[in-house]
């Protein structure tokens, strides 16, 4: 016999952690005030069906009745040695139905147990009746039980369960009786496996016990049923075998992950995402178990273990990762995989909303994307082709299309490198010639300030265009009327001429796979923004009105 049916409560007494419901019965069953309907609603696996069948023996109890017939005080406890006790207990009794409304849906289901309700019990005091998962049943089953329970015969009682209580109609709940299960806390289940394992001689350890709670999820039936696949493998059981039988081991790697988020290590964030799936991971529950310990981080850091269930070991691990980032930073790393929850669903790929949520994540708390995460990357220039004797390249510096905002050393008629370039003096820029990699500094130093799109209309956006319509149809449609309005160095801001495409690509799923494709093919990392685009488009500097008419022509010829 399986642990959970072995150790089902026999008396309203054994019931852990619901104090607030027995109480409440027990009174009413020693005052003689039983109603007709009972709603029994909460989590599953914490008792409801449980103490159904034990109101429906304490009802139908012989010694009960005989106490109160003689005037004697009753504990309401069923005595469970009379007759109808021991036939509802073996599921014998024939005035004791339980129905499942899972599969019991329809209204006919319902016509044929209101037809037999009307019958007089044919042992017991009252027939009752045990409707489990009671929001399954149809609205129109519905209707035909709400006739019953507005009239409901002297000799029939209902007890109906439910986890999804607001999928009952108000005119049932009106007319029931409701008691509500509160789910287990984590001391009533290892309360409750500590007397099941000393029952049955299982050796195992505390912090196992502990675990097991834990990943009941304040179930009782799942943290029963937890023990005894963990006690049919080994005769002891440390915490080692149970993390490994339960698969517990994946949330050692959710620790790892997050930690490298938080402490700026993309590249092993992105190792462990891709170790896991090869292993075979379910992605979807792995960026679950991400955004679950994120949140654990915050409410850490805003009230301590007041609202966090887990073990000791795993309690303090969220201590550590509270310290590495801010309330701010641990709550906007949450947003942005939260925000990839809802792009896996539309995706084929299940690592790409988690590499997108890294590169995000890591952004957002001020790190830099590259091969070498704990070193801050170089400035690279791509190599001009040159005859072996040829001076380097020189780049005319224009005031016009460059305006520094920032202090920029005096330039004198010398070439210069990028280490050459010292902030530490404010010197006014002047017009000189400079080396490309110069060249590439003094851009740098102008953060915001915006750059016309160059090149970037007729070739580099064309290929964006051209590579979104390969990955997603939908979205290259949007960007059919889009173009590329300003860059800076950490924004693309995309012009649209309707309301309409600037919110459909505003969306954070579209904007996600954009910014992934625009990484993909400009090796730059941007965030993209899109706004309403005026009448007025900016000349480019490389090439005459004429020539960006026409290069705007082939871009949208999409």
């Amino acid at each position: 016999m399986a642990f959970y049916q072995k150790y089902r409560a026999k008396n309203f007494s054994e019931m852990i952690g619901q104090e607030h419901v027995i109480g409440t019965i027990l009174q009413s069953i020693k005052a003689d005030k039983l109603v007709h309907a009972y709603l029994l609603t909460g989590p599953r696996g914490i008792g409801k069906t449980s103490t159904a069948r034990l109101l429906a023996k304490a009802i139908n109890c012989e010694t009960i009745a005989a106490d109160m017939k003689a005037g004697k005080d009753t504990t309401g406890e069923p005595c469970n040695t009379c007759d109808s006790c021991l036939e509802i207990a073996s599921g014998r009794s024939i005035d004791v139905l339980e129905i499942d409304a899972a599969s019991h849906t329809g209204v006919e289901d319902i016509r044929d147990l209101i037809e037999k309700a009307r019958m007089a019990p044919t042992k017991s005091a009252k027939k009752v009746y045990i409707i489990d998962e009671v929001h399954m049943l149809s609205k129109s089953a519905f209707n035909a039980l709400l006739k019953t329970l507005e009239e409901p015969p002297a000799h029939v009682v209902f007890i109906m369960a439910t986890t999804e209580v607001h999928k009952i109609p108000a005119t049932i709940l009106s007319r029931a009786q409701r008691f509500d299960f509160k789910r287990a806390e984590k001391k009533d289940v290892i309360a409750n496996l500590a007397n099941i394992v000393k029952s049955e001689k299982i050796d195992i350890d505390a912090e196992s016990l502990e675990l097991i709670a834990v990943a009941a999820n304040g179930g009782h039936r799942d943290a029963v049923g937890l023990l005894e696949q963990v006690s049919s493998v080994e005769n002891k059981i440390t915490i080692d075998i149970t993390k490994k039988i339960l698969g517990i081991a994946e949330s050692v790697e959710v620790y790892k992950f997050v930690g490298a988020i938080f402490n700026n290590f993309p590249e092993e964030g992105l190792k462990i995402a891709h170790e896991l799936f090869d292993k075979g991971y379910d992605l979807g529950e792995f960026l679950k178990s991400i955004i679950e310990k994120t949140r654990q981080v915050i409410l850490m850091q805003v009230s301590g273990e007041m609202f966090i269930e887990d073990t000791a070991e795993n309690i303090n691990k969220i201590k550590e990762l509270s310290k590495s980032v801010s309330q701010t930073e641990a709550l906007e790393v949450l947003m942005i995989f939260i925000g990839s929850l809802s792009l896996m669903k539309e995706t084929n790929n299940p690592l790409l909303p988690i590499e997108i949520a890294v590169v995000k994540a890591c952004k957002a708390l001020g790190g830099t994307i590259s091969p070498e995460t704990n070193k801050v990357p170089e400035v690279k220039v791509a190599p001009v082709e040159k005859p072996a004797s040829a001076p380097e390249k020189i780049v005319e510096v224009k005031t016009e299309p460059m305006i520094a905002q920032k202090p920029v050393p005096e330039i004198k008629n010398e070439e210069i490198s990028i280490d050459d370039i010292v902030l530490d003096e404010e010197v006014e820029i002047a017009p000189a010639k400079v080396t490309e990699k110069a060249a590439v500094k003094a851009a740098e130093e102008t953060d915001d300030v915006p750059v016309p799109v160059l090149e970037m209309t007729k070739d580099i956006w064309q290929q964006i265009v051209d590579t979104t319509k390969r990955e997603n149809s939908t979205l290259a449609a949007l960007l059919r009327d889009a173009r590329p309005a300003q860059v800076t160095k950490n924004r693309l801001t995309l012009g649209v001429k309707f309301k309409f495409h600037k919110d459909k690509i505003s969306e954070a799923q579209n904007t996600a796979i954009l910014e992934k494709i625009v990484c993909d093919v400009t090796g730059c990392t941007y965030t993209i923004g899109c706004e309403i685009d005026s009448e007025k488009k900016p000349a480019l500097s490389t090439a005459p009105a004429g020539d960006l008419e026409k290069a705007v022509t082939e871009v949208f010829e999409v």
